[in-house]
């Protein structure tokens, strides 16, 4: 064989080769995305400051985004929103607010805003309700500026995600208009991505997600109703839900960002993963949820990431010994794992 022929032959044996390996492989799954966008924790707003201990401990556990909460308070009785009062929190006020986006950013860290409310008589936000048009109309108008005054800390403060609510979903359905022209106002502020949290129940039913840059989902979905479940149950409990999940990703064709995320390390962790009834400690249950999980959800193409529920920034969190922090805890390694 000359030469001319034998190096025509080579090349001939490298073509087939190439097509074959791509023809075997075009079809096999990717169990896992490479890259999760927002491997992030909520934080719990300090007392009275920051640290570097803080950020340095995230990004130890390869924490790369934080969600920071300004509380605002509703007074039903008065359909009233009042918030940067004397009576809370320094992480909670603007001024805090704006401090903890520098300080992340110095670290590299994504930031996302994300407005809380609390309401009196313990009301959960997603059934406030009026009875009155005036009462909306009051409501509306100071929620209005409580949001517009936090897309421009955004905006000033180069943030990457503005979550413009969360959990409202009674407020939503009344009220549809008065939304689409609040997001329509915060888009002339603020020119980052804009999410909102909806909860886990109502996702599917959000009016606006064409307006949004991703579907923001509070993730507290029942997985196991069992004392003690394995990784493998509760993987088997998030399949319902991943398929609501999909058709909704496919109706809007946008993006999911679970806002929130987490269980506590007690028994029945998986029930009713929001409440807080369960007084067994189970560090081994909370570790596995966040396995199923991450497991369940990072190999879905659709899914961006999100914010665990939640981190704590002043050490008082080593006094409570049920809790959703998975500081100090085994669940701390898994994140930590899968956030690598």
């Amino acid at each position: 064989m000359n030469k001319k022929m034998l190096i025509l032959l080579i090349a001939v044996v490298s073509i087939l080769g190439v097509v074959g390996y791509c023809s075997a492989n075009k079809n096999t799954a990717v169990e896992f995305k490479s890259a999760i966008e927002y491997k992030g924790m909520n934080l719990v707003a300090p007392k009275k400051g920051i640290t570097a201990n803080t950020f340095e401990a995230l990004v130890k556990n390869n924490v790369n985004s934080i969600s920071l909460i300004p509380y605002a308070f509703v007074n039903i009785d008065e359909a009233t929103v009042s918030y940067n009062h004397k009576r809370q929190w320094w992480g909670e006020s603007s001024n805090g607010i704006k401090e903890c986006i520098r300080q992340a950013h110095k670290y590299n860290m994504k930031v996302m805003i994300k407005p809380h409310l609390w309401v009196n008589h313990d009301f959960y936000t997603g059934d406030l309700n009026f009875e009155t048009v005036t009462e909306w109309e009051s409501w509306e108008s100071e929620y209005e500026k409580y949001i517009l005054d936090y897309a421009q800390i955004a905006q000033d403060g180069k943030v990457d995600l503005f979550c413009f609510g969360t959990e409202l979903r009674n407020p939503i359905a009344k009220r549809p208009q008065y939304w689409l022209q609040l997001v329509s106002k915060i888009k002339k502020i603020y020119t980052g991505k804009l999410t909102y949290a909806s909860n886990w129940d109502d996702f599917d039913s959000v009016p606006f997600w064409n307006q949004m840059d991703y579907i923001g989902i509070d993730g507290y979905f029942p997985i196991s109703d069992k004392v003690n479940p394995s990784v493998a149950e509760m993987e088997k409990g998030w399949k319902q839900h991943l398929a609501k999940m999909e058709l909704t990703h496919k109706k809007w064709k946008k993006n999911i960002l679970f806002t929130e995320f987490g269980y506590r390390n007690s028994d029945y962790t998986g029930l009713e993963p929001w409440k807080e009834n369960q007084n067994t400690i189970n560090n081994t249950a909370q570790a596995n949820a966040y396995e199923a999980l991450f497991k369940s959800l990072n190999k879905q193409k659709w899914y961006l990431g999100g914010f665990a529920w939640k981190w704590y920034a002043d050490d008082y969190h080593k006094n409570k010994a049920i809790d959703f922090t998975p500081q100090d805890k085994p669940a701390l390694s898994v994140i930590s794992k899968w956030y690598e």
